[in-house]
């Protein structure tokens, strides 16, 4: 297990340590109360005594710098950095009160509009990091959290420590892209990502993918069982070669807890839902969407009815897609043009008696 950085501190660059929010493999985060200038408490992240090495103070460095040029409501914010007094770096980070995506919106029930429209705040969070030269890079549940503000859903990306500049900007930032070397987490990579290939935008927008698949589905596309460490190189490979089930096919050979059972769901999975998340989750990137935003874009283009830019061309989807927009205009239109022909048919008819 990872040991807390500082045993015996109490107070980390006037940070007032409370409690232990979590530990993983680089760093352990701290709840902490801070007295000045304001009174508040914050999230402290302080890197393990045991990684003071040149690789992993490279990796932290990235991740504060990469908070540090972000400024976006569904961003979690860095507020303050600096060195512990054993000269292990810390960052001082908004503190997010919330629970991963996907159990928020399994918690609350919440229909198939309602998590499209958490997830589009994500897909405009990871857009604006694009934006500012950031990629992700590990993108999943438990690093977008939701909380209730004044009543509504509020979501938060969180944990930018795979971030990759774009533009390869950050400092260090050289030595952490190394050439076959695999970064993320399994069951949300990228095939490129599982490779060791070079990243871009787009390995982004495959996460995303991922993350629509499983609040649509509740699980994610591949069987967990089938990634682990005795079979990785299967399922990379797997990834690589294989095209993942669609979400309305693969919630149909699900069933228990966390997989929604609302009537009708698999039904408006089958379409544009399914569409959509298999553009995202196209293995060749360019076949993908281009942006984050795109991915947001498709997603309103469903919820008002309107065709996907990930659905086929074929002008009678899209003239349904115009009828199911308009029904009482088509309706209208139908009626007047029915009139129109039993009044023509009827003229007729009285024209041909009268001769």
């Amino acid at each position: 297990p990872a040991e807390a950085p500082e045993p015996a501190a109490e107070e980390i660059g006037g940070y007032r340590l409370l409690d232990v929010l979590g530990r993983g493999g680089m760093a352990t985060v701290y709840r902490a109360a801070q007295e000045e200038p304001v009174q508040r408490e914050v999230a402290v992240k302080v890197l393990h005594q045991r990684l003071h090495g040149p690789h992993a103070l490279a990796r932290f460095e990235v991740e504060r710098e990469s908070l540090a040029r972000m400024n976006h409501p569904h961003i979690a914010r860095v507020l303050d950095a600096g060195f512990t007094k054993s000269s292990m770096p810390y960052v001082a980070m908004e503190l997010v009160e919330g629970e991963p995506i996907t159990d928020y919106c399994e918690r609350k029930e919440l229909p198939i509009e309602a998590r499209l429209g958490l997830f589009t705040d994500v897909c405009e969070a990871v857009q604006h990091a694009h934006q500012k030269g950031v990629i992700h890079r590990d993108l999943k549940p438990t690093n977008v959290l939701v909380s209730d503000v004044h009543g509504e859903a509020h979501v938060k990306v969180i944990d930018f420590g795979l971030a990759k500049a774009l533009d390869d900007s950050f400092a260090g930032d050289a030595t952490l892209t190394v050439a076959g070397q695999i970064l993320g987490t399994p069951a949300y990579m990228s095939p490129e990502q599982a490779t060791g290939d070079d990243v871009d935008a787009t390995t982004d927008v495959y996460g995303l993918g991922m993350l629509l698949y499983e609040l649509l589905v509740g699980e994610v596309a591949w069987d967990r069982d089938s990634i682990t460490h005795e079979n990785f190189a299967q399922f990379i490979r797997r990834l690589a070669e294989e095209e993942p089930p669609r979400p309305s096919a693969r919630l149909s050979t699900l069933h228990g807890e966390g997989v929604p059972s609302l009537p009708g769901w698999e039904r408006r999975l089958r379409g544009e839902l399914d569409w959509i998340t298999m553009k995202a989750l196209a293995k060749e990137p360019a076949r993908r969407y281009p942006t984050p935003r795109a991915v947001a874009e498709d997603i309103g283009r469903f919820l008002r009815n309107e065709p996907v830019v990930a659905g086929p061309p074929s002008r009678a989807y899209r003239l349904r897609k115009f009828v199911d927009r308009h029904r009482a205009g088509v309706a209208a239109a139908t009626v007047a043009g029915l009139a129109l022909i039993a009044g023509s048919v009827i003229s007729a008819v009285f024209a041909s008696e009268a001769r």
